[in-house]
């Protein structure tokens, strides 16, 4: 009997080590959002999310305001999909100076894609802002 309690234990602990390594590695690739509240939230920022073809590669970029002053966000990331794919890759942006956040597309192929932009601050604020958008 105090085997099986002592087996029993032992998995348990296992599995909840198991979940975490899981949900951290989920969030490296993901990120959560809660359809719910966002329904009720209103934007704290302006967000102006832009893609600059004419340079090569392309740059995605966006400018974020906070009751017209500019906005420093502690990471800012664009989500790059294809609407006929699952398949999302992330970009990390570059903090460009007033508010400005810009990631190079280099790694996109050309195409037209829904580009998101995640935009994390002090507070546990998160925004995102999202467009369709033709990368060349």
């Amino acid at each position: 009997m105090r085997k099986l309690f002592i087996l029993s234990g032992l998995t348990l602990a296992l599995a909840a080590c198991s979940n975490s390594s899981e949900e951290a590695h989920s969030d490296e690739t993901h990120e959560p959002h809660d359809e719910s509240a966002e329904h009720h939230h209103e934007h704290v920022l302006d967000m102006n999310l832009t893609v600059d073809n004419d340079s090569d590669p392309a740059v995605i970029s966006v400018e974020l305001l906070q009751e017209d002053e500019a906005y420093e966000a502690d990471r800012v990331r664009f989500e790059i999909q294809e609407p006929e794919t699952e398949e999302i890759t992330w970009l990390n942006a570059e903090h460009q100076g007033e508010g400005v956040y810009a990631a190079e597309a280099s790694e996109i192929a050309a195409g037209e894609y829904s580009i998101t932009a995640h935009i994390n601050g002090p507070d546990e604020l998160h925004e995102h802002t999202d467009d369709m958008f033709e990368v060349e």
